[in-house]
């Protein structure tokens, strides 16, 4: 299913390029805006010109061909598809969700440093199951899909720990030990935010709350998250 969800996106980006240039060919408007763009680009990478200059005329060039690329039709029929496909996947994950799931564990002095991270999932799901990480900062970026972190298996380090998650569209599920200090700050355009077996509506807000045992803790875990359409969830074990 995952192989077919990838083809498929590498499918709809393919013809978006194509479309895309297509259309310049038949608007003289924009292939002069693009060409443009390009001239700017291939002079900004000549040798002996000023590295001010370079970045100067890199970002005219970025701009040109974000213009002429932006002004197409069938840039802004790709937008909104992807934006329908977005919603679509949301609805269908709260309806039967599949999870991405993480778990970390304090591990041997022998483990290959090499296998301590964590591999971002842009789409679709992936499961990582049994798995033993040494314990370090987790930073995470999700496209569409939902998540789950366990820290009930996990010895944290004295001090603060820090959670950072980025998603597009999904569920952020986090399951966090009751002896734990938390600091959760919390944006997403719109979506839910439930902790403490509470539920708050966001819609393009910013929360930051902190837990009643957050000064006095010896570990403590910082969780920030950034949602554009999603939920989050926090659960004390």
């Amino acid at each position: 299913m995952k192989k077919l969800e990838g083809s498929f996106i590498f499918l709809f980006l393919v013809l978006i390029a194509v479309g895309i240039a297509f259309e310049m060919l038949f608007r003289w408007e924009l292939l002069v805006l693009f060409a443009i763009g390009i001239c700017f680009l291939f002079t900004s990478r000549k040798e002996g010109v000023p590295k001010k200059k370079a970045r100067t005329r890199l970002f005219i060039a970025a701009v040109f061909i974000l213009i002429s690329v932006l002004l197409t039709a069938t840039f802004k029929i790709g937008l909104v598809v992807a934006g329908i496909f977005a919603v679509y996947y949301y609805v269908s994950r709260k309806r039967a969700p599949q999870l991405l799931m993480v778990k970390t564990k304090e591990t041997a002095e022998n483990l290959n440093p090499r296998n301590t991270f964590i591999r971002n999932q842009w789409f679709g799901n992936q499961r990582v199951l049994d798995v033993v990480y040494e314990w370090d900062d987790i930073n995470i970026q999700t496209g569409i899909g939902d998540t789950i972190i366990d820290l009930g298996n996990t010895v944290l380090p004295t001090g603060e720990s820090v959670v950072l998650i980025r998603s597009f569209s999904g569920k952020i599920r986090l399951l966090v030990p009751f002896d734990l200090g938390i600091c959760l700050e919390h944006s997403a355009i719109f979506g839910h935010l439930q902790y403490d077996k509470k539920s708050t509506i966001i819609q393009n807000d910013t929360i930051k709350l902190y837990s009643d045992n957050y000064e006095m803790a010896p570990r403590k875990v910082k969780i920030i998250t950034s949602v554009v359409l999603g939920d989050l969830e926090v659960i004390r074990l």
